[in-house]
């Protein structure tokens, strides 16, 4: 106290009257403020009542000091909570998370009810795309004239423009077997899924072909990994990152060098966009037919969206939000899924017998049909992306008109709840030995039980847009990698594919170099 009384004495002598006074006064509300919201919190809100730390419960830094500080750490430490808590925990002011695997489809899979994303959870920096988009009725205009196009019926019919990145894959692995070159795979997922999704988005002109470049995917991965870190940051500090996302480039490059590679890539976006606005501007009928390559923006252009949705910068962030999410999540799941079938032989045996059976002839290249109709491959699918954990991020919702009730507890309208699929996915009671690489799970009766619990790409209206896409890539990259080659393990431990990070995506030792393997020969 002596001390707070000679700095008062101290600038009462300095400062005018008025001034000290302003500051005073300033200071006097600022701690009534700080006080009242912290009772508001602790006591009075309609959380108030849920179990929970009550640090978590009062400030919002109890999770900055786990996901920031510590580096993406926050969903371990929720499923802590949970053990000490219950299965309905608090975890910050205004959030609470539900360790339930069965109510899940209830938070995200009730179509009965509308639901908005909660803006807080959301990541402004990244733009305004349909992931991010967060009113009920928006959300659903923005996502009606793309579900089409990302359609199982809308994917046969562009089958060709997918397995010609297949035909580049095995040119790339040939040239690989040659060479003697040790593969990161995780790049070769990253330049599959990328010339699949800028191809499919943006036509010939617009596609990446990285499979063929010597980098192969390096310059996107070396990028993600830069800026992705940035994400558990920009969602405390929602307001410092939407501006910088509306300062010039080399603005925002002066500030954070790191962040050059995601600026040059969202200017390459842009350019893409524009060059489609003005072809498709110039397109008449007759050019249509002619010429007129389909895309899924010349669908954007021609649909019923509001002029504002069909801006550019609108459109680029859509670029954004399609090309970053069917690019990275199929990415991760191709890489890691070469490690665990490599890493676990009688998976690998069984494998590659379905395959030979399906496929007499490893140089003919199959079709979508053969592929999606082998259970075993199927099986395989599922588990890789269960285990890969791509996607950890919570996804709060909030009820618009519509009370859940969970265990004895009455979830009030307004109130942000959410289940993680990190959670479900490793939830022992509905998949055993969660850690364990296990395909057969799957398959069977039992398998098809366990459809409900396949989270990862979310359920529901706001569910990923582009998961039927996502598994028709990962029937394609596995099926024929391992019918058409036998590869090995380079230099590579379960701790290149052990998740520790939620960075929105789940994400490995930032040290590690990846999951590595070597082409040993070429399978007739």
């Amino acid at each position: 106290m002596s001390f707070i009384n000679t700095l008062s004495t101290t600038l009462a002598k300095i400062l005018p009257d008025t001034t000290f006074e302003a500051i005073a006064w300033v200071t006097i509300a600022l701690c009534a403020y700080t006080i009242g919201l912290g009772i508001y919190r602790l006591y009075l809100c309609p959380h108030a009542r849920f179990p929970g730390p009550s640090l978590a419960a009062l400030t919002y830094w109890y999770e900055y000091y786990y996901d920031v500080t510590l580096g993406g750490k926050y969903i371990f430490r929720i499923e802590e909570l949970h053990k000490q808590y219950g299965p309905v925990v608090r975890i910050n002011p205004y959030e609470l998370h539900i360790n339930d695997p069965d109510f899940f489809s209830e938070i995200y899979h009730n179509n009965k009810w509308i639901t908005h994303r909660d803006r807080w959870y959301n990541l402004d920096h990244l733009g305004d795309g349909l992931a991010f988009t967060m009113h009920h009725d928006l959300h659903r205009e923005r996502r009606e004239p793309l579900a089409p196009y990302f359609s199982m019926q809308s994917i046969r019919a562009l089958e060709p423009r997918i397995t010609g990145v297949v035909t580049n894959m095995v040119t790339r692995m040939q040239r690989a077997l040659q060479d003697d070159e040790v593969l990161v795979m995780y790049r070769l997922g990253t330049a599959f899924a990328m010339d699949v999704i800028t191809e499919y988005a943006f036509g010939k002109e617009g596609a990446t072909n990285m499979m063929l470049k010597p980098e192969m995917g390096a310059e996107w991965s070396d990028m993600t990994k830069e800026t992705i870190q940035v994400n558990p940051f920009a969602r405390q500090f929602k307001w410092l990152t939407a501006t910088l996302a509306t300062l010039p480039s080399a603005w925002v490059l002066r500030l954070n060098p790191k962040l050059a590679g995601y600026v040059h890539w969202k200017e390459k976006l842009l350019e893409q966009v524009r060059r489609i606005v003005a072809e498709h501007s110039e397109a008449n009928d007759d050019s249509k037919g002619s010429g007129y390559e389909d895309n899924i923006f010349h669908h954007l252009l021609d649909s019923d969206l509001s002029t504002a949705d069909k801006g550019e910068m609108r459109l680029t962030d859509e670029a954004s939000m399609i090309v970053g999410a069917g690019g990275e999540t199929t990415a991760q799941v191709i890489g890691r899924a070469f490690y665990h079938i490599l890493d676990n032989p009688e998976v690998l045996v069984k494998l590659r017998a379905e395959l030979i059976g399906a496929i007499p002839d490893a140089k003919v290249m199959p079709s979508l049909r053969t592929l999606q109709n082998l259970p075993y491959l199927s099986a395989v699918v599922e588990e890789a992306v269960r285990i890969a954990l791509p996607l950890l991020a919570r996804s709060p919702r909030m009820f618009e008109d519509h009370a859940l009730q969970f265990d004895g507890w009455r979830i009030e309208p307004g109130i942000a709840v959410s289940t993680s699929p990190y959670v479900v996915s490793t939830n022992e009671r509905v998949f055993p030995e969660p850690f364990k690489f296990r395909p057969e799970r799957w398959l069977g009766d039992a398998g098809k039980e366990l459809q409900k619990y396949a989270v990862t790409f979310g359920k529901g209206r706001r569910g990923c847009l582009g998961k039927n896409l996502g598994y028709v890539e990962l029937w394609f990259a596995l099926g024929v990698a391992f019918r058409r080659f036998e590869l090995e393990l380079y230099e590579t431990t379960i701790e290149d594919v052990t998740v520790v990070h939620d960075f929105f995506i789940g994400v490995t030792e930032l040290s590690s170099k990846g999951v590595r393997a070597k082409v040993v020969r070429e399978l007739s």
